[in-house]
């Protein structure tokens, strides 16, 4: 595929016109990068690294009150400990002491746990007859295998996740009218991300980052491990969300795919390569750079789009490699556990609802409109609800509570047992339901209503 831009007007002054697949940013600020041998080359390069929180901030505390200043230091502070946004060095450090939690023999050992939530959701949505996948099926699950990884409730992450947000926007105080509001707000912000955290850490597993931080064997400090497990919220929400649905949206379009496990991780791939959820990658220059006669300069920024640096287009460059999880020093350290998380529930999807697909196959996804992230907005999924045996469910709960008689009245306690048995018998019951008061009660509601 052959690739146009614009003349630059500054060749036609006499400078050389930058390389195919490279373009200006206004201002000077940097450049966007679409070519994929040009990508990797920068991503790789060590005089490329990730813009730190503190020239940003400090800039932001010049333009404060002396009194809100300590607040500003203070969030840069947490901020600086991310490993995400700080030098290679540091970078390599906070990596080696949570790679632990990522490499094979940890997907080994949480694949049971994660195996088990991708049954729940997945046969909750085919109890329904299929709905929204997005809301119903990707958030739900990237939440329950986020915070079962780093140790929290799912109403914990939701929480942490929501004041993640508030916290990152201090980045870009220093445009607004009133940049000390914004700095109080996102430091009360802080304040609460860190009483949910420690409140967590207490009773956390001791399989997760947090229970193995109480344990006291993360080799690193405890400022450190706190602002690395909030980025971890961060880093596994839109980006394991997006991915799910972006390959359900295909997956659920091609007859018999959701069937085939070698289908299924062939469309994940094409998925990951054509529709990136994190649609770009972002360094800056930290010394000068010249690669084919381009110069970049000290300072600028290096915007590599991810899905354009994918295509193949007949390059050798890197086979088949995706960046869709990263390149180089900064690679995503979730990206294999995210690829067994995505072939984890789709094959519980094909367990619990075959037949799944996409409600209008011909209508093209309506997607998410935003600078960052790129995933379906709505994916309506149909499927059938699974057929329940009347007479199973009635032996597997008269065994379970020792009782023959199915019209007795069921006591709270007894109650709370036949939820559980359903469960196991693939009948999800919703929280707010009302009303079965017997055996013969509950199995009547569970067969014509698929649970």
């Amino acid at each position: 595929m052959s690739r146009t831009h614009s003349p630059d007007p500054a060749a036609t002054a006499g400078t050389p016109a930058p390389p195919d697949g490279l373009h200006p940013l206004p201002g000077g600020l940097g450049w966007t990068v679409d070519d994929r041998s040009l990508a990797l080359r920068l991503l790789a390069d060590q005089r490329l690294g990730v813009l730190e929180p503190g020239p940003v901030m400090a800039h932001l505390a010049a333009k404060v009150p002396a009194d809100v200043r300590p607040l500003v230091e203070d969030i840069t502070a947490f901020a600086e400990k991310v490993m995400l946004q700080t030098g290679q060095d540091r970078h390599q450090v906070l990596r080696k002491a949570f790679g632990g939690f990522f490499d094979a023999d940890a997907i080994a050992a949480v694949t049971p746990g994660m195996r088990a939530d991708a049954r729940d959701v997945a046969g909750r949505f085919a109890a329904a007859g299929g709905g929204e996948f997005m809301t119903a099926v990707a958030f739900p699950y990237a939440i329950r295998v986020g915070a079962r990884l780093i140790g929290f409730t799912d109403d914990e992450y939701r929480r942490l996740h929501k004041l993640s947000q508030r916290l990152a926007l201090v980045a870009y105080a220093a445009r607004l009218d009133d940049p000390a509001e914004a700095v109080r707000a996102g430091h009360a912000a802080l304040v609460r991300v860190r009483g949910i955290v420690a409140a967590a850490r207490a009773s956390a597993p001791p399989s997760s980052v947090l229970g193995a931080w109480h344990a006291g064997t993360v080799p690193l400090p405890d400022a450190d491990i706190e602002a690395n497990a909030v980025m971890l919220v961060q880093a596994s929400l839109e980006t394991v969300a997006g991915m799910l649905g972006n390959t359900a949206a295909r997956l659920l379009r091609a007859p018999g795919a959701l069937a085939d496990p070698e289908r299924r991780e062939a469309v994940l791939d094409d998925a990951l390569r054509a529709e990136p959820p994190l649609k770009t990658l972002e360094r800056v220059v930290l010394e000068p750079v010249v690669l084919d006669g381009q110069e970049f300069r000290a300072g600028q920024i290096v915007s590599v789009r991810i899905a354009e640096a994918n295509r193949l287009d007949g390059d050798a460059v890197a086979g088949r490699a995706l960046f869709s999880f990263g390149w180089g020093a900064y690679r995503c350290l979730g990206a294999r556990l995210a690829r067994h998380q995505a072939l984890e529930l789709f094959g519980a999807l094909h367990e619990a609802a075959p037949d799944a697909a996409v409600a209008e196959p011909e209508t093209e996804t309506e997607r998410v409109r935003h600078i960052r992230f790129d995933m379906p907005r709505r994916l309506p999924v149909v499927c059938s609800p699974p057929r329940r045996d009347a007479a199973a469910l009635t032996r597997a709960l008269t065994e379970a509570l020792e009782e023959d008689d199915v019209d007795r009245r069921l006591t709270s306690l007894e109650h709370e047992v036949t939820q559980v048995v359903l469960k196991e018998n693939g009948v999800l019951v919703p929280g707010e339901l009302r009303g079965p008061e017997t055996i013969r009660e509950w199995v009547t509601w569970a067969v014509p209503a698929g649970g």
